[in-house]
């Protein structure tokens, strides 16, 4: 028996596979089993210095991919954040490239979801801002993990508001850079 933490995370990641396809569908409920051994590897990879957002989001990664817990992890680092909620009025993002217009509306609806502060609002900065494509948005204010939760919504560590992803407009996704910036693409 594996007893180092991947070991049990692993094993939780497999009895949570099993609760969500369970013939009984009250394990499969959060709050109930499935939530609360959901909770358990959460709190588990949280001393691996997992935020419950990033592990929340590996997890949901591996259940649907089938994969390891460890391969999942890497994958969500790795990978893009496309969000594409139309809750809000977007100008047509077909074109194959962001506005400086489009990446403000951007910037102001993550300024507005996390209730920043105007004086120190999102900036979006030159496109040549960092070498790469597409647009970037920085916040050195924002809240913490701002860029994960703008793309996949949680809660930041330790903090007990819940956040939503930002609303994005349909063609357009975006992926962070780091804590403070996030690229903006359009989806192609």
């Amino acid at each position: 028996m594996d007893t180092t933490t991947r070991g049990i995370a692993e094993d939780l990641l497999l009895v949570l596979r099993r609760l969500n396809q369970a013939d009984d569908q009250k394990l499969a409920r959060d709050p109930g089993p499935f939530g609360h051994v959901r909770h358990a590897l959460i709190a588990i990879m949280e001393t691996a210095d997992w935020g419950p957002a990033h592990a929340s989001e590996a997890i949901q990664h591996a259940i649907q991919e089938g994969s390891m817990l460890f391969s999942a992890m890497l994958a969500t680092r790795a990978v893009d954040c496309g969000t594409a909620i139309n809750s809000m009025t977007w100008p047509n993002t077909a074109s194959a490239e962001i506005s400086d217009e489009l990446a403000q509306q951007i910037a102001d609806a993550i300024g507005g979801h996390f209730h920043g502060d105007r004086n120190y609002w999102p900036q979006v900065m030159d496109d040549e801002w960092d070498g790469g494509s597409g647009r970037v948005i920085v916040w050195e204010h924002g809240e913490d993990d701002w860029t994960v939760l703008a793309c996949h919504g949680g809660r930041p560590d330790y903090s007990p508001v819940e956040y939503e992803p930002v609303p994005l407009p349909a063609g357009v996704w975006v992926e962070p850079i780091n804590h403070y910036a996030l690229r903006v693409l359009p989806r192609q």
